[in-house]
């Protein structure tokens, strides 16, 4: 398991006490400060929010992983995710498209490709 940033135990505590639930439930198995990699594509994600139908929502960057553009992804089952190690050092990883221009350009020109790329996602 890879601890990728620092939680304020205190402050945590109390933001989890406030919410609901369904999120206190979520947070609880699926802390935001671990390194998850998703079953189904193998790329690896960080949390981004727990949201009230039960799903989270989740970062894909090229920091962990090789991607045309960093993305969030919602509607992502838990199920979906587990707890992972940080890749190795000569893995590769970064990002191709970083200029919002650059991005929607691609879009735009790959739309059937940007339909299998967010699937995958």
């Amino acid at each position: 398991m890879a601890k990728v940033r620092e939680l304020d135990e205190k402050a945590w505590k109390e933001w989890l006490a406030s919410r609901q639930p369904v999120i206190r439930e979520l947070c609880e198995r699926l802390p935001p400060d671990r390194l998850y990699r998703m079953k189904p594509n193998g790329q690896r994600v960080t949390l981004y929010a727990y949201n009230e139908d039960g799903t989270v929502t989740v970062q894909i960057s090229g920091q962990y992983n090789v991607v045309i553009f960093d993305r969030h992804v919602f509607g992502v089952n838990p199920d979906d995710l587990e707890e992972c190690e940080l890749p190795s050092e000569a893995a590769p990883h970064g990002t191709m498209l970083t200029e919002e221009s650059e991005i929607n350009e691609f879009v735009r020109v790959s739309p059937r490709a940007f339909v299998v790329f967010k699937n995958l996602s």
